[in-house]
C-alpha cells in the first residue's frame, strides 16, 4: 500500500493488525528490523536471525554458482570457504560511487544486489502474518551519508518493489534520539547528552544539548549538537580483524608447512568463518576465572587451542585505551556558554550500536560515568531500527500519547551543500560534499590547466546545494602562478575549514612531467559559508 493512503486512512481501520510499520536499520556489517506494534503502541524487534538468538543479521549475500542460489544473512557469512562462492559486504558502503560488480559474469549495480537483500529481510513479515501487508518503511542512514548514495539506496527499495511504501530515509542518530526521548514519560527540562554509537566501521560520539520542552503543536523536541567526533581505528570490524590475525597465528603454529601469505583462500574464508563464530569468547563474554579451549575442526589435522585470561585482556587493552581516550576529546573539545564540558555535567550517557554488546565496553563506560546516566539497551543494535518504527508511525500519524512525537537536531557540524571550484573551461568539482563534517579531512582534487599561464588565472569557488541550487561564495583569481605554456600546468586543490562558517581553499603547483618540475607555489583563499 502506498504510505500516503494508509495515512489519511480513519484511525480506528489504521489498527488493524495487517498493516505494518516498518523501521529499518541497514548498517554496512549488520541489519536491524523493528515493527509498530500498532495493538500495544510501541516498537518491536523482529527475529531475523533464523534461530541463532540475535536481533540483528550481518549485512552479506551470498551467491551460490553451483546452484545458482542467493543466500542471506548469517547462512552468507558462515557458507564460506565451501565451493566457488561469492560473497558480497560492506555493501552500504559501495552506495553512491556508480560501482559495478561481477556476480557470474553478469554486471550488477550495488544497489541492484542491495535491493535483493531489502527484498529478502522484508519477506519476515509475511513469517510473522502471512496477511501482513507493509504500508509504510523508514530507514536509517549513517550520519555522514552522501547524496549520491541516499539516491542509489531510494534506488535499491525501489528495485525490492518498496518504493511506494519508503516514507523517508532519516539520519541513525535522529532515529535512536527519537526512541530515547519517546520512552519518556515526560520532558520538563533541558539536557546534555553524550551519545555513543560504536558501530562496526568506527565508534561516532558527539554532546547534544536538548531543549526544555518540545517547543511546537507537534510536540516535535529541538536538539542541539554541540560537538561531534569520529574514532575508526577501534570499530567493532577492526576488532574482528585482530581476533583473525591471532586465529590465523594458531593455525599457521599448528601448520607449518603453511605461512600467513600463503594460507589458500579456502582456509582464509573457513578463519572468518570460525572468528565471526568465536569472536563472542573473547570480546562478547570476555574469558574471567579459567581458560577457554578453542577446536579447529576444520583444520587437519584438527587441533585445539587453549586461550588464557591474560592473552584476552592483551587484545582488549589497546581498544579499551582507544575508547577512554576517545570519550576524553569528545568532552575537552565540547563547549557550552564558553565553559568545556566534563562528566559531571552530563546528564545522560546513551549508548547504542553493536560494540556495546561487549562486557569490557560497559566495563569501561561503566567507570567513566555514574551509573544512573548510563542508558544501556539489552538489544543496543537494534535501537536504530526501533526508532526509525517510531518516526514511521508519527510520519503516518497513527494516534499515540507520548511526550514526545519526534526530534529535530540543529547540527552546523556537517556541510548543508558541496563547496566546490570551477577553473576557466572546466566543470564543477567538489572539494568537500555535502553532509561531510567539517572538520574532516578533505581530499585532495587535481587539475590540468588547458590555458597559458602569464600570471593569474580566474577561479570561482560556489556552494552547490543537494537540490542543485548554486551559490558563489567567492569570484577570484590565482595569482603570480608560474608561467607555463599551455596544458602544461598541473594544480591541487584542498579545502580545509577553520570552523562551520569559514574556510580555505589551498592551491599547491603540482608540476608538469620533466620539464616543468614542481614548485614552492600556495596560494590560501579564505572563503565565508
Amino acid at each position: 500500500m502506498y504510505w500516503k493512503k494508509y495515512r489519511t486512512m480513519p484511525a480506528k481501520e489504521k489498527r488493524d493488525e495487517i498493516y505494518y510499520i516498518i523501521g529499518l536499520d541497514i548498517g554496512n556489517d549488520s541489519t536491524g528490523i523493528a515493527f509498530y506494534n500498532v495493538a500495544d503502541n510501541q516498537p518491536e524487534i523482529i527475529d531475523l536471525s533464523g534461530g541463532y538468538g540475535r536481533p540483528t543479521i550481518p549485512t552479506a549475500m551470498q551467491y551460490v554458482v553451483e546452484t545458482r542460489e542467493w543466500v542471506f544473512g548469517e547462512y552468507a557469512v558462515l557458507n564460506r570457504g565451501i565451493g566457488k562462492e561469492i560473497t558480497l559486504k560492506h555493501l552500504v558502503a559501495q552506495l553512491g560511487q556508480s560501482e559495478l560488480i561481477d556476480i557470474d559474469n553478469k554486471l550488477f549495480k550495488v544497489f541492484e544486489l542491495l535491493g535483493m537483500y531489502i527484498k529478502e529481510i522484508l519477506s519476515n513479515i509475511k513469517n510473522i502474518n502471512p496477511k501482513a501487508e507493509i504500508v509504510g518503511i523508514v530507514a536509517s542512514t549513517p550520519s555522514y551519508f552522501s547524496s549520491n548514495a541516499k539516491k542509489e539506496l531510494v534506488s535499491a527499495f525501489k528495485s525490492a518493489g518498496y518504493e511506494k511504501e519508503l516514507i523517508a530515509l532519516v539520519s541513525d542518530r535522529d532515529c535512536v534520539f527519537s526512541y530515547y526521548y519517546d520512552m519518556q514519560p515526560k520532558i520538563e527540562q533541558s539536557q546534555l547528552t553524550l551519545l555513543l554509537d560504536y558501530a562496526s566501521s568506527e565508534v561516532r560520539g558527539g554532546i547534544y544539548q536538548s531543549a526544555e520542552k518540545p517547543n511546537n503543536a507537534n510536540k516535535e523536541l529541538t536538539i542541539k549538537s554541540i560537538s561531534s567526533l569520529f574514532e575508526p581505528k577501534i570499530g567493532t570490524f577492526q576488532i574482528e580483524e585482530q581476533i583473525k590475525t591471532l586465529f590465523t597465528g594458531y593455525y599457521t603454529a599448528n601448520n607449518p608447512l603453511q605461512s600467513k601469505q600463503e594460507l589458500e583462500r579456502i582456509i582464509n574464508e573457513q578463519l572468518a568463518a570460525f572468528t565471526y563464530q568465536h569472536k563472542d569468547i573473547l570480546f562478547q563474554k570476555a574469558i574471567r576465572n579459567k581458560p577457554v579451549k578453542l577446536y579447529f575442526n576444520f583444520a587437519f589435522p584438527p587441533f585445539q587451542q587453549t586461550i588464557s585470561k591474560t592473552e584476552s585482556d592483551a587484545l582488549i587493552e589497546p581498544f579499551r585505551k582507544r575508547f577512554n581516550k576517545f570519550i576524553a576529546n569528545v568532552m575537552e573539545k565540547s563547549m557550552v556558554n564558553g565553559k568545556k564540558i566534563t562528566p559531571a555535567n552530563i546528564d545522560k550517557v546513551i549508548c547504542t550500536g553493536g560494540g556495546f554488546e561487549m562486557l569490557w565496553v560497559k566495563e569501561a563506560i561503566d567507570s567513566l560515568f555514574p551509573h544512573d546516566k548510563l542508558q544501556v539497551y539489552r538489544n543496543p543494535k537494534a535501537i536504530t531500527a526501533m526508532g526509525a518504527a517510531v518516526i514511521a508511525a508519527n510520519r503516518l500519524n497513527l494516534p499515540r500519547e507520548t511526550a514526545c512525537s519526534g526530534v529535530i537536531i540543529e547540527d552546523k557540524h556537517q556541510l548543508s551543500a558541496d563547496i566546490g571550484v570551477i577553473l576557466k573551461g572546466n566543470n564543477f568539482v567538489a572539494l568537500a560534499e555535502c553532509n561531510n563534517f567539517w572538520w574532516q579531512v578533505h581530499p585532495l582534487r587535481f587539475f590540468i590547466v588547458n590555458d597559458e599561464i602569464t600570471g593569474d588565472y580566474p577561479l570561482t569557488i560556489l556552494a552547490r546545494s543537494p537540490d542543485g541550487d548554486v551559490r558563489i561564495l567567492l569570484d577570484t583569481k590565482l595569482t603570480n602562478l608560474p608561467k607555463r605554456p599551455k596544458g602544461t600546468t598541473r594544480l591541487s586543490l584542498q579545502m580545509k575549514f577553520i570552523s562551520d562558517s569559514e574556510g580555505i581553499a589551498m592551491v599547491a603547483d603540482e608540476g608538469f612531467g620533466e620539464f616543468f618540475p614542481r614548485t614552492d607555489y600556495l596560494q590560501e583563499i579564505k572563503i565565508k559559508l
